[in-house]
């Protein structure tokens, strides 16, 4: 699906200039659990998924310069669960990325010349970086609550890299927000107190989705793989939930109405019609 080299993220750059108003950064949880089209639907704002499968921080850190250098966003909401990953866990990937850049450079975008040729009504990802599953597997949620008031180590290559996007963010006059998205098998306390504390080192916003009771995910029926990532229907609740918290920030405006954005009214309709056939 993603190709030697995992083009997903990148895919922003199939958008106009100048006409993403939030972007979605992170790993899996971030497109499992944020679909823009129904941010879209409900109040207009244009948000793009840039996130890749076990992202790392070095790689999240590359799809940001790329991704706010083309849209130059309001605000970026940054999955939490990466803070936590080890970069040492795939060296190899790197390694091997930097060879094949070096030699063949056009493999980095590959997947996306695919989609711009097939491309019809002058539409691009309908979904918007989001991965539309509906797939439902019964989860019992197990307890998770310990380590209630101890925070988790950041690594310090981690530290390095949140701190280069807080600070590209500064200089743009982007708004930085942590986001931790539902799920039962990456969340933990220790994680939370984590980016509670860095939130509050940077006075930044932190949304944690898993301790807001009013989301109502069930477990049991929103959730396509026990629990770790959420399916269509969790999906559509944390979208309205992020929605709601965008509106209040007052920084952006809906453009259903303008004609410069007709493109995301008509994506609005392939997204609605794909929402039937399930």
């Amino acid at each position: 699906e993603y190709g030697f080299i995992k083009a997903v993220s990148n895919s922003i750059l199939e958008e106009p200039k100048d006409t993403i108003d939030v972007i979605a950064l992170g790993d899996s949880l971030i497109y499992s659990s944020v679909s823009p089209m129904e941010i879209w639907n409900e109040y207009g704002y244009t948000v793009y998924d840039c996130a890749e499968a076990a992202a790392s921080m070095q790689e999240s850190y590359e799809s940001l310069k790329v991704a706010i250098e083309h849209e130059h966003p309001k605000i970026v909401l940054f999955e939490s669960n990466m803070l936590f990953r080890n970069p040492k866990n795939k060296p190899w990937y790197f390694k091997a990325k930097n060879k094949l850049l070096q030699y063949f450079p056009i493999t980095k975008y590959h997947n996306n010349w695919k989609k711009l040729v097939a491309s019809k009504n002058s539409i691009t990802d309908i979904n918007k970086g989001y991965i539309y599953i509906t797939k439902s597997v019964k989860y019992t949620p197990i307890d998770n609550k310990t380590n209630l008031h101890k925070a988790r180590e950041i690594l310090p290559e981690n530290m390095e890299y949140i701190e280069k996007m807080i600070k590209l963010c500064e200089e743009k006059g982007v708004k930085f927000v942590f986001i931790s998205n539902p799920s039962q098998v990456s969340w933990r306390y220790s994680k939370h107190h984590a980016t509670v504390k860095l939130a509050k080192q940077y006075n930044l916003d932190y949304i944690d989705l898993n301790l807001i009771e009013e989301l109502g995910i069930d477990w049991a029926h929103e959730t396509k793989d026990d629990g770790d990532h959420l399916n269509h229907s969790g999906a559509k609740k944390v979208s309205s939930y992020i929605g709601k918290y965008l509106n209040e920030t007052e920084l952006l405006i809906d453009k259903r109405s303008d004609p410069k954005y007709k493109s995301w009214n008509k994506a609005s309709i392939m997204y609605n019609n794909q929402s039937t056939k399930y």
